[in-house]
């Protein structure tokens, strides 16, 4: 039986990747720091706002963008998402209702860019 609040099969019409960054040695021995792909996932996407200011001489732009995807124990704020070749940037991971069934990305782009 779907709960109130879970994604139906049919709203996951958007393929993210979920990445996490790891630390590795380049070829000079220094230390670099690259983002690995965790997993390719299916998700529903809703752009929620978006907003343009000028800093460093420029005019720059932020977006916010919900991910609703099936539920994943592995999923953390530390990760991003890619999406459209764009990556956003997690900053909060949702468990709709306690339930395990869906998690809710809330993910920005923009200022940041990948941290």
């Amino acid at each position: 039986m779907l709960k109130l609040n879970q994604v139906r099969a049919g709203e996951l019409d958007q393929c993210i990747l979920l990445q996490q960054r790891s630390t590795g040695v380049d070829v000079l021995g220094q230390e670099s720091q690259n983002w690995d792909t965790i997993a390719s996932v299916w998700s529903q996407a809703q752009p929620l706002r978006g907003a343009e200011f000028f800093a460093a001489g420029a005019a720059q732009s932020t977006s916010t963008v919900r991910f609703r995807i099936r539920y994943r124990s592995d999923v953390v704020p530390t990760m991003r998402v890619i999406w459209r070749s764009q990556a956003h940037d997690i900053t909060d991971v949702i468990d709709v209702d306690g339930g395990w069934h869906t998690l809710e990305l809330m993910c920005s782009t923009g200022a940041r860019d990948g941290r």
